[in-house]
């Protein structure tokens, strides 16, 4: 969809999606690409490969920011290759977990895997531990999005494995200054839940997102008949003086959420890893 992008051989999830079908989570792409404009700042936490930080750059424009954090050594290489191969410049990378507070951590980092063996490199996350023939754990720079000191924040895009809740804790004064627009990961009811009555209080209005690791039709024209998918759940926030942005989202794979009760009656059921 955005040209060639490199993907670790073993990645279970987004390699598969972009062979196959030329994109990956290609509705969450179009979500994001309707929402920002020329001229924003974004940030995109937990950027993997670099998919949505090269959509995000793309809508942004020349004029534009985009904040990419990715705490994984290899896959933050590879963030940075396909950045660079996508002629972005207005995309910065950085490689540290954000968070409540800023500091160091011990972060897996996956170097050597048995031939054969797949893994969901994305679901790698502060509680995860490896095993020494598969890798180590290294010290990595812990950042709150405060410390950057933002004038600026349009939109903001948090996938950090059960970790959302600290990366905007540590970004009140952002939040508050800029009322960005918010995308979190929450296929975890438990941990996203939370965040649902103090952003409707706040006076933001609330979506779930429900799409997938693939779809039909897909750039390359692809059946998807024998390839099992996986759900993509975010849970979408929009301030209500930058609802005018909606007018342009297909809304087809959203829900409205008006409490955490609600929010906790569309979770009801869903497994993550099967549509």
């Amino acid at each position: 969809r955005f040209g060639t992008i490199a993907v670790p051989a073993a990645d279970r999830y987004i390699r598969r999606a972009i062979e196959l079908t030329g994109e990956y989570s290609g509705a969450e792409i179009d979500l994001y690409q309707a929402l920002l404009e020329p001229g924003d700042v974004a940030v995109d936490v937990g950027a993997n490969v670099g998919v949505f930080s090269i959509a995000m750059g793309l809508s942004v424009g020349s004029t534009g920011r985009v904040l990419s954090f990715e705490p994984q050594p290899p896959i933050f290489e590879l963030l940075k290759l396909n950045l660079a191969a996508a002629g972005l410049t207005n995309v910065e990378a950085h490689r540290a977990v954000v968070a409540e507070a800023a500091g160091s951590v011990a972060f897996a980092d996956v170097r050597s895997l048995p031939a054969g063996k797949e893994v969901n490199f994305g679901a790698v996350g502060l509680h995860t531990r490896i095993a020494d023939t598969f890798g180590t754990m290294v010290a990595t720079p812990v950042m709150t999005l405060d410390a950057l000191g933002l004038v600026r924040c349009d939109f903001l895009k948090i996938d950090a494995e059960g970790s959302e809740h600290a990366v905007l804790a540590g970004a009140r004064r952002a939040l508050e200054r800029s009322r960005p627009l918010l995308c979190v990961e929450c296929d975890r009811p438990d941990t996203a839940g939370v965040l649902v009555d103090p952003l409707l209080q706040a006076g933001y209005r609330l979506w779930r997102f429900r799409g997938a690791n693939m779809r039909t039709p897909n750039p390359k024209g692809a059946s998807l008949d024998g390839h099992g998918r996986i759900s993509v759940l975010m849970l979408l926030a929009v301030p209500v003086e930058r609802l005018a942005r909606m007018d342009r989202v297909d809304t087809s794979p959203l829900q409205p959420v008006d409490s955490r009760a609600g929010f906790e009656r569309l979770s009801t059921g869903i497994v993550k890893d099967r549509l």
